[in-house]
């Protein structure tokens, strides 16, 4: 475990070198408090209190929780995971996955982190020293950036507290910058009506049509790992968005489903499969993660079994204590069909809820000229290349 010793004496202000302080005035007027202040990275026996930290508060997701680590693994960027302590207690924490771009720059990024309670009279002081210790681990790890993306409403004041630690802005999310989330705190009946007609009246007639749903959450169902796999390269080849593979779904269904916080939910007409996704839960909110479909066949009656496959899992995230289901990833307001988000955001948008466009990138810049020379390699790129989010 190691532990990075935090400043005694700082201030809010940037520096040239990206350099983000951790304490203010305030900080050193009760610097007794300073003394119980830890910033640390964390050890295997942290998950449990790591995870209930991500589900407690509405800026974590599963980008951060433990289990997404052997995702990140397989994708080839192992993560790291950082705290803050306060007093012998957890009070911020940031999961960095480690990039390296030519085998020689290694940049870090923070998918919707960090995580703290932005509502706490201490939340500033809580971002300052996390930051701060960030910087030093990063710096003690030759890194040349640290790109921190949080899950916080663009427009929020917990955003403006972002913007004002003196952090290069970022245009872009790696992540899909907008969301439709659904909320499940009332009764069914009441988020069933939430949906808009034509909606309903596809939930009810694939239910007509005999479609018929499954809610698997065996960690050992391999089979209905394959399933989804298949149905998802599908719905690739129809959207002609290339995906990440069939292994990356299964090292996801074990580490979660592993964990009894994830369901794969299938719609059957007869004795084929139709349509497929699975969720993962942390804390109160559920989030839709992989899914694909299949279309009926020339000449069989529509059933719509995309929006029984969807209803069953909203179901059955109020089942797992979800009282907001995330659907992660829609197109941005005003985008037309020539946006490759636009289909699937209108399916999501179609189930009522409220649509969320997050606050964006932040980079903490470490080593400069290398910072600059990698954005102009990266913007070169992108003037070549269709640019895309991607979904997780």
């Amino acid at each position: 475990m190691v532990r990075i010793p935090l400043p005694r004496f700082a201030s809010r202000r940037s520096d040239q070198r990206g350099f983000v302080p951790a304490l203010t005035a305030f900080d050193q007027a009760i610097g007794h408090e300073l003394l119980s202040r830890q910033f640390r990275e964390a050890s295997a026996t942290d998950e449990p209190a790591w995870d209930e930290l991500v589900g407690r508060h509405p800026s974590g997701d599963f980008l951060q929780s433990w289990a997404w680590g052997a995702v990140a693994t397989f994708d080839g960027e192992p993560m790291r995971r950082f705290i803050l302590e306060e007093g012998g207690a957890i009070v911020a924490v940031g999961a960095v996955q480690t990039r390296v771009t030519r085998g020689i720059l290694t940049t870090w990024y923070v998918p919707h982190g960090p995580i703290l309670d932005y509502d706490d009279p201490r939340a500033i002081i809580w971002l300052e020293a996390f930051l701060d210790g960030l910087n030093a681990a990063a710096r003690l790890a030759g890194v040349v950036a640290v790109r921190l993306e949080p899950r916080l409403a663009r427009g929020s004041a917990e955003a403006a507290a972002i913007a004002e630690m003196g952090l290069q802005s970022v245009a872009g999310t790696a992540q899909v910058g907008q969301t439709q989330l659904l909320d499940l705190s009332g009764t069914e009946a009441d988020t069933f009506a939430a949906a808009d007609a034509p909606t309903r009246r596809k939930i009810r007639r694939a239910a007509r049509e005999g479609v018929r749903t499954v809610v698997i959450t065996d960690p050992t169902a391999d089979d209905a790992v394959d399933r989804l796999a298949r149905l998802v390269r599908e719905t690739e080849a129809r959207s002609g968005v290339t995906g990440r593979g069939t292994e990356r779904i299964r090292v996801a269904w074990h580490a979660f489903a592993g964990r009894r916080t994830a369901a794969i939910v299938e719609a059957w007409a007869g004795d084929r499969i139709m349509a497929s996704g699975m969720m993962v839960v942390v804390g109160d909110r559920s989030f839709y993660l992989f899914s694909g479909s299949s279309r009926e066949l020339p000449g069989e009656p529509k059933t719509f079994p995309s929006y029984a496959m969807q209803w069953e899992m909203i179901r059955a995230a109020r089942r797992m204590g979800a009282r907001t289901h995330d659907l992660w990833g829609i197109a941005p307001d005003g985008a037309g069909p020539e946006h490759r988000w636009y289909g699937i955001g209108t399916f999501k948008r179609s189930f009522g809820g409220q649509s969320v466009t997050w606050a964006g990138s932040w980079d903490l810049v470490l080593r400069p000229p290398l910072y600059r020379a990698r954005e102009a390699v990266a913007t070169a790129r992108l003037r070549l290349m269709r640019p895309a989010s991607r979904a997780a």
